[in-house]
Parts: C-alpha cells; structure tokens; sequence
C-alpha cells in the first residue's frame, strides 16, 4: 500500500493527463455516434465506424501532439511542419474515402449520409474530410501548447516553493547562531563574576536551544511554545542583569489553537536587550501580546544617546531585517510591521491577520 501511494504521488500529473485524454477521445467518439451513426440499425456498422475513426484520427493527433509540435513547431522547423500538414490534409480524405468504399460493400444499408454521398460523389465530400483532418491537426495543438502550459506552471510554482524553503530555512538558520552567540556571551559574563546564576542560566539554555533545534524545524508551532520561549529568554536574560521583572510581558486572549511561525517573537525582545538602557529597572521592557482574530505584538524599549540603526546588530548581527523578510514569505498581505524610534524610546510592533 505504502509502495501504491509512493507511485501515485510520483505519477500525478502523468496520470490526470492520460485521464483527460481519454475523456477527451470519448467526448470526440460520442459527437460522432450522436451525429452521424445513431440512426443506424446495425450495432456493428456502428463500432467498426468508429473504430475508423480512432484508427485515422488518433495516430494524426498524436503525431502533431508527441512529435510534431514539440520537435518541429517548437524547434523552428515550421516549414516542414506545414508540408507535413499540408500531405496529410491531401491524403486523410483519401484514407476516409477507402473507408466509406469498404462500408459502402458490407454495409451498404447503414451507411451515414456523408459516406453515402462520398461514394458516389467523391469531390464533394474532399473538402469536408480535409476540413476535418485540420480540426484534428490543430486540436494537437492547442492541447500540446495547454498542457505544457499547466505544466509548466507547475514547475515554476515548485521552484517558487523550493525558493520559499530554502531562503526561510536559510533565515531561520541566521537566528540559531546569532541567538546563541549572544547567549553565550551572557553566561561568559555570569562566569567571570562568579555568579550563582550561572549554572540555572546554561540549563535554560538547554531549554531554548532544544526548542530551536527539535520543536521550530516546521511551519507553524502553537503560540502557546512561543510564548514559553520569549519567557526561558527573558529569565536568562534577568539572571544576567541580576534583576527581576525587568520586561513587564501582558498577554491577553484565548491561545488555544492559534499558531505562529516559529521564532518569530524573540528577536524583537533580543534586539530590546541588545539596545536598551536602564535595563537594571522594572518594566524598562514592555511587551504586549494581544491574541483577538489575529495577533498583535508591540514591544518597547529605552533608548539611550539617540542610538541610530536600532534595527540591527552591530556585531554580524541580523536584527528585525531577518524578521522583515521571514514576514515577507510566509505572511504575504497577511501582516503590518511597523518601527517608530523618538529620542528616548524605540517601539516595534507586528500585527498578523487570522487566516479565518
């Protein structure tokens, strides 16, 4: 079984396309039985008529459809395309007309008007059968050019996601060292101060980076692992400054089933610490989470000097332009991001739409 979905998931496309064009064959076939052989008493008349039909305007169709276009249309050879087109559409009437002097002998009671009249007025019905010769050159066609369209639709739409992928893993893995570098360095500083804080801060970053590791390779996590994240991140980061409640973080709504990409919050209050000043003071952080048909995230911090460039790091960092971009993909149109800096304070604020 497993083996079957395995085959079926690899030969898709190839088998929607074998399925349209059966079903593009027996529309064609029933035309011709509505049309043309209904009326007939004999029900073999009536299969051997359209088996003619299959075995003059198939091997025709294909031929432009597999061969033809592809080879001759596509690689510029469309001289010897049209003299090619132009031999058949001379000689299919002939072909029918064999058909409808064989029909005329064993079934002479049966046969349809077009046949009949072929018969006997052979001129007349040439133009009509050459007619439907070009009908069935030029569906070849444009079915050729539609499916290849789809198809090639489909290509570009894969690339696009493998583009997607790759960049977002590409972004998410700019996070993981830029965040533990400067974790490190906060544990290296408790370290050189002797601090009793030191061994509860390694083991949070236990904490976080099996988070980042094991939990965030997906798309989407419950925001409720974000939010115990952002609160492992900001213990650490107290147990380095020495100092309680220093981000007052406000979290109002109903979490159950909401879902964010992952990581996406941190770096907002990492580029807070990165940048505020007097961080030794409560609140000098303030975070608002907001869950109400949709998520709306602000946070806030001191600035100290007029710092400029508040946005990024200033040692191989990445900062909120990392964000900026991940919001991009996998939020289009689904997202606002705003940066306002005064002399004293710098504010980020994010807002995703539900996708309700």
């Amino acid at each position: 079984m497993e083996k079957l979905r395995f085959w079926l998931e690899n030969h898709y496309g190839k088998l929607v396309v074998i399925i349209l064009h059966l079903l593009a064959w027996f529309l064609y076939l029933f035309f011709y039985r509505v049309a043309y052989v209904q009326q007939s008493g004999s029900t073999e008349y009536r299969s051997l008529f359209l088996l003619s039909i299959v075995i003059t305007d198939v091997p025709i169709f294909y031929y432009y459809y597999l061969r033809a276009v592809p080879r001759l249309l596509v690689g510029k050879k469309v001289w010897i395309l049209l003299l090619i087109t132009v031999v058949i559409t001379l000689c299919y009437p002939i072909a029918r007309y064999g058909v409808d002097l064989w029909f005329s002998i064993y079934y002479p009671d049966d046969l349809i008007p077009l046949s009949n009249i072929a018969v006997t007025s052979f001129n007349v019905v040439y133009g009509i059968r050459a007619l439907s010769a070009l009908f069935v050159i030029a569906m070849a066609g444009i079915g050729k050019f539609t499916f290849d369209w789809f198809e090639n639709q489909r290509i570009r739409r894969e690339l696009e996601n493998q583009n997607l992928t790759s960049e977002l893993a590409y972004l998410k893995s700019q996070i993981n060292p830029h965040f533990l570098f400067n974790t490190l360095n906060n544990i290296h500083t408790l370290a050189y101060k002797k601090s009793d804080g030191a061994p509860e801060a390694i083991m949070k970053l236990s904490e976080l980076m099996r988070y980042m590791l094991y939990e965030s390779d997906v798309t989407y996590v419950p925001i409720e692992k974000e939010i115990q994240h952002l609160k492992s991140f900001i213990g650490l980061q107290e147990l380095r400054f020495k100092a309680d409640s220093i981000v007052s973080l406000k979290i109002s709504g109903d979490t159950k089933g909401v879902k964010i990409a992952p990581l996406l919050l941190l770096p907002f209050i990492e580029n807070a610490f990165k940048h505020g000043c007097n961080l030794n003071k409560s609140g000098a952080i303030k975070v608002s989470l907001t869950i109400n048909q949709g998520v709306e995230y602000v946070v806030e911090n001191e600035i100290c000097n007029q710092q400029n460039d508040v946005s990024r790091d200033t040692v191989g960092g990445i900062g909120l332009e990392n964000i900026r971009r991940r919001l991009i993909l996998i939020y289009p149109d689904k997202h606002t991001f705003q940066v306002s800096q005064s002399s004293n304070s710098f504010k980020v604020s994010l807002t995703l739409k539900s996708n309700g």
